[in-house]
């Protein structure tokens, strides 16, 4: 039986659902592989900073304990290739969910990978500003928008990102069912995900027709 340290993380205070997200995953993996989650260590922190109180905090016991330290994707530890290098040669075990055969290999591949990722992104952030600014746009918050429009913009925000995070938990649920059982039977989990009370993305109830389309994008 394997012993696990798992780390949460979202870059910001108000993600609070992708924490809960991580944090499913992780419980539905460990009852799966019926292994002992030691204790889940969340923070909310820029991936950015290599230097996390809590990231330390994880890394120290399983390196003390041999525990080995779960995570659901490898951005939520770094998008740095060499920080993840520097954290498996320190002698930390690490187990990623999303990338189960996690070697020398895969490690240098996909932390690669997601590194490129986060410069593409800067660099893409950079260029639209600066873009936006030779055209003459004033960046920042439009001094005219009213208050009621600022109010509805963050209540869409926040409707889109609760409605994607439906569909996510609900692709999760499908996985872990075909994991588990080795095939999916779309009227029970239809019936097991409103049992529990998921919703689809638009508030509504699942039906087997609703999982059938959602288990072809898993």
């Amino acid at each position: 039986m394997e012993n696990y340290i798992a780390y949460v993380r979202t870059s910001t205070g108000r993600q609070v659902l992708g924490l809960e997200e991580q944090q499913l995953r992780i419980n539905q993996f460990i009852k799966s592989a019926g292994d002992n989650l030691v204790e889940i260590v969340i923070e909310q922190e820029s991936g950015k900073n290599n230097y996390r109180v809590k990231l330390d905090y994880a890394t120290n016991l399983c390196i003390k304990h041999g525990y080995t330290l779960l995570f659901t994707k490898l951005d939520r530890l770094s998008r740095e290739v060499e920080f993840l290098f520097t954290l498996r040669n320190k002698g930390v075990k690490l187990r990623c969910i999303e990338l189960p055969e996690l070697n020398t290999l895969t490690l240098g591949i996909f932390g690669s990978v997601a590194q490129w990722e986060r410069e593409l992104i800067s660099n893409r952030t950079k260029n639209g500003l600066a873009a936006l600014k030779a055209r003459g746009v004033k960046l920042g918050s439009p001094a005219n928008l009213t208050v009621d429009a600022r109010k509805k913009g963050v209540e869409s925000i926040i409707k889109k990102r609760v409605e994607n995070e439906n569909w996510k938990v609900a692709k999760m649920f499908i996985e872990n069912f075909q994991m588990k059982n080795g095939y999916i039977n779309y009227t029970k989990i239809s019936n097991e995900l409103n049992i529990i009370g998921y919703k689809t993305r638009n508030g509504k109830h699942f039906n087997p027709s609703t999982v059938r389309r959602l288990s072809l994008l898993c």
